[in-house]
């Protein structure tokens, strides 16, 4: 599988609940904190998206690292709202959603952010569903 502007979230197994595809823009947003004061937040929040990745979502009980953040608009219409969760680590967030690509589940991440007050960004969130909706097989 392939998704234009995205690439895997490490390598992928035939064992993995989900398939972990993060944006070339999170890509950049990582390494843009990993060399700066956030690397260790950055290697918890790779870490968690990993397990989810292998595991899915049962082995998530620690909501400390990943949090639903809501149900918003897809976007398209006759779609129902896509569901965004953040995988975090102190104010480091990546948001991603489930969408069906080609028959299978993915956990798409578009978009990553350094929170700099303790409300997430409902603008971003919103954009986030609306990308996911874009994704998403009807």
């Amino acid at each position: 599988m392939q998704i234009e502007g995205y690439t895997p979230l490490g390598k992928p197994h035939e064992t993995d609940e989900l398939h972990m595809w993060v944006s070339q823009t999170v890509v950049d947003f990582l390494q843009a904190e990993r060399r700066g004061a956030n690397r260790q937040h950055v290697d918890k929040v790779v870490m968690t998206l990993g397990n989810l990745g292998r595991n899915g979502f049962r082995d998530l009980s620690n909501s400390t690292l990943f949090v639903y953040e809501g149900r918003f608009p897809a976007g398209r219409p006759g779609m129902a709202e896509m569901a965004v969760y953040a995988a975090k680590s102190n104010q480091l967030r990546i948001y991603g959603g489930i969408v069906r690509i080609k028959g299978q589940s993915v956990f798409l991440c578009p978009e990553g952010a350094v929170k700099k007050q303790n409300k997430a960004d409902q603008a971003q969130l919103k954009r986030v569903a609306r990308i996911l909706g874009e994704y998403h097989e009807r």
